[in-house]
């Protein structure tokens, strides 16, 4: 979480509090491995809605 943490530029604090509101709505899946936990977008649906939405905000700049 360290490591997001710092690419968002927020504090780790948001950014836990961030990832289990994406998990609580089932955007995000996560995989503990030791210490480690892995973090990656839940499915094709949640992928394709936010190229969506990058693409939509793109075109608006």
């Amino acid at each position: 979480m360290h490591d997001l943490a710092l690419v968002a530029g927020i504090s780790e604090s948001a950014t836990s509090h961030q990832l289990r509101l994406l998990r609580e709505h089932r955007l995000v899946s996560a995989h503990r491995d030791g210490r480690s936990v892995f973090y990656r977008l839940a499915d094709q649906h949640v992928t394709l809605l936010l190229t969506n939405a990058i693409e939509h905000a793109r075109e608006r700049s």
